[in-house]
């Protein structure tokens, strides 16, 4: 059977980001304090809740439904996850800093991507659970509660929730390449771009060009 366009962004959303945030950083003015990983935290939060409950399937590459989770996070919204991953695209804009362009195709972005992937994944579980997830989607919003059903961790798998290394180590590394566009990349082009002129003029933009690439 030929994939949708949504099933098809939900098995390449991962490269697609990382590229994005290459293109992100290529024209960042990050911003590195301790707010700024402040900022992080409650997408990151949200994400080691979820995973909790759902477990591994989140990092299946193709949209698979085991059970229809329904407690904690998922109690609460039908797509925890997309919050978490919108508040960590915020923070991230926030670090990065880019042109406002670049801040509106993002975003933009963002909302087109997901809208797509929710609709394949709201209709692989209509599928699959039919009656059951019909009850729930009217028992639970699509993103914003009406009332918190359930504990707050009755049936969260700790183990599960570590699998969010993943995501933390991510996030280490966009403050260790903003660092190293914030702080590296302008003493390099100083020194490549002095080289240049004392030696070979043609160095210059090749010096420009590779700083870009932080």
């Amino acid at each position: 059977m030929k994939a949708s366009l949504g099933q098809t962004l939900f098995r390449t959303r991962s490269a697609l980001a990382a590229l994005w945030v290459f293109v992100l950083l290529a024209f960042a003015h990050p911003w590195i304090s301790l707010w700024s990983a402040l900022l992080f935290l409650p997408g990151l939060a949200i994400r080691f809740w979820a995973a909790g409950f759902i477990g591994p399937v989140s990092r299946n590459p193709k949209i698979s439904n085991e059970s229809l989770v329904t407690r904690g996070p998922y109690s609460l919204s039908r797509h925890p996850l997309y919050i978490a991953n919108g508040l960590l695209v915020g923070a991230g804009l926030a670090l990065l800093q880019p042109h406002w362009i670049l801040i509106s195709l993002t975003s933009a972005g963002f909302i087109v991507l997901y809208i797509l992937i929710g609709k394949a994944e709201e209709k692989s579980l209509a599928e699959r659970f039919g009656k059951d997830y019909e009850m729930y989607k009217k028992r639970v919003k699509l993103f914003f509660p009406k009332i918190f059903r359930g504990s707050f961790f009755k049936g969260f798998n700790p183990l599960w929730a570590l699998r969010e290394w993943q995501t933390w180590l991510v996030v280490g590394l966009l403050f260790g390449f903003a660092s190293l566009r914030l702080y590296v990349a302008p003493e390099l082009i100083h020194i490549l771009g002095s080289f240049a002129t004392m030696h070979v003029s043609w160095l210059r933009p090749l010096a420009r060009a590779i700083v870009h690439l932080f």
